[in-house]
């Protein structure tokens, strides 16, 4: 898609759970996403057009107290910017 339209702009956000200190969460929340923006960057995906952020463990999707929370606290999260 960013390919077909090069005026779109990705967002990428990396997250954590709560297991950890925050520094370390927020060093390794930072590494998620630039890790993918540096993927699409390498497949000709121009940098400028990425919106790289973290937020270590001050957004969960689920609840931290459990296993698959957790897990899917874990992630990266995309959003095409239209603008």
């Amino acid at each position: 898609l960013l390919a077909k339209k090069p005026e779109w702009k990705l967002r990428i956000s990396g997250h954590t759970d709560n297991v950890g200190n925050d520094a370390t969460n927020m060093k390794l929340s930072e590494e998620r996403s630039k890790a993918v923006a540096k993927f699409l960057s390498d497949r000709g995906v121009d940098a400028e057009r990425l919106l790289v952020e973290w937020h270590g463990e001050e957004q969960p999707i689920a609840d931290n107290s459990t296993e698959s929370g957790r897990q899917k606290n874990r992630r990266v999260e995309m959003e095409v910017k239209f603008d």
